[in-house]
């Protein structure tokens, strides 16, 4: 396990990036924007070849896989209507926990504490030592609940694609808002070591990113991610990951105070799944129009390659477990998929 000297060194190397620090805002789609890099949005994952050949274990798993969370050795599976959680040898077993969930429900992420599964009118708080009897936070949002997170003090934040207001919740109470520009597709809470959790949405219609400037009640900094954003992670120390899938580029952000570009590096395919490798101290992004996954580096000035994972089909989803394992989960019914140890280059 890497220490956390190692982390600090990458935040480190970030900050000092001054360059890219405080990049502008990619243009918006219009006359005279540069074809190479104008705002297209909307983006969706790129259909994957018939021929995958997946390394490692695949779990059969014939349901599509519409989300997916990890927290240490746990992972949270979502399907249609059910909500799966367990570890690798829970999975390998058919031994994970089920909970049966509205087909409506949102987005699934995790938190310092457990799971957190965004539906219409509640959030569901789910503890990995005991999936069966998650908390529910009732919701007093207008429109349905459709993405929400949970900080390191408990507060819950939560939103909708169709809405501009984040709901912020204290002790199960909504206890205030604050207003965004448009709806968000994903939102996250991203643990900051020397002060509150930052807040971080994105909204692909127009491929924005954004820190909720919670602690100073108003909307944040605001940001394109390239030409199109396709999903988001948290890493270390304030970094967040997100692929330029219509851009085809890995994109790093710092949030410890407001959002900041740091690196954009180009990916080798459409990038959609990103995923942090705390073992390794690497970045990981699934391409789902090549089936591999790539590892990169991003304590330099751009993300430097280490190596790749030949995954299964619509690997949309992946992580990396506590102990390293890569873990990627298809959505269209090829799999859950673990490779204990990549092979990757050694570092620089």
């Amino acid at each position: 396990m890497k220490s956390q000297s190692g982390s600090a060194l990458i935040l480190s190397s970030l900050l000092a990036l001054s360059a890219t620090a405080l990049a502008a805002c990619q243009p918006e789609v219009g006359v005279g924007a540069d074809p190479e890099t104008a705002v297209k949005g909307s983006a969706t994952p790129a259909a994957s070849p018939a021929n995958a050949d997946p390394e490692g274990t695949v779990v059969d798993f014939k349901e599509d896989i519409t989300d997916f969370a990890a927290i240490n050795d746990s992972l949270a599976v979502r399907t249609k209507n059910q909500l799966l959680i367990g570890s690798q040898k829970d999975f390998e077993g058919k031994k994970a926990a089920k909970l049966d969930i509205s087909e409506e429900c949102g987005d699934l992420s995790s938190s310092a504490s457990g799971f957190v599964l965004a539906c219409p009118d509640k959030v569901l708080l789910i503890d990995p030592s005991s999936p069966e009897s998650p908390d529910e936070v009732a919701m007093e949002e207008e429109s349905p609940v459709t993405a929400a997170t949970q900080l390191s003090n408990g507060d819950i934040f939560a939103t909708s694609a169709d809405s501009s207001t984040v709901g912020i919740y204290k002790d199960g109470k909504r206890e205030n808002d604050i207003e965004v520009e448009a709806g968000s597709d994903q939102l996250l809470a991203v643990p900051n070591p020397k002060g509150d959790d930052a807040v971080v949405r994105i909204h692909r219609e127009d491929s924005t990113i954004q820190n909720v400037d919670w602690t100073n009640d108003r909307a944040g900094g605001r940001l394109r991610v390239g030409q199109g954003v396709g999903s988001i992670a948290v890493g270390d120390n304030g970094v967040v990951l997100a692929s330029d899938t219509e851009g085809e580029r890995l994109a790093v952000y710092t949030s410890d105070d407001v959002i900041r570009l740091h690196q954009y590096g180009n990916v080798d395919g459409s990038p959609w799944g990103v995923a942090w490798d705390k073992e390794r101290n690497l970045a990981w992004v699934s391409a789902t129009d090549t089936n591999k996954a790539h590892a990169y580096e991003i304590n330099k000035g751009v993300p430097e390659l280490r190596g790749d994972i030949s995954t299964v089909r619509d690997a949309q989803n992946i992580a990396v477990l506590g102990d390293g394992t890569f873990v990627a989960a298809s959505a269209t019914g090829h799999g859950l998929q673990f490779v204990g140890t990549p092979h990757l280059k050694k570092e620089s």
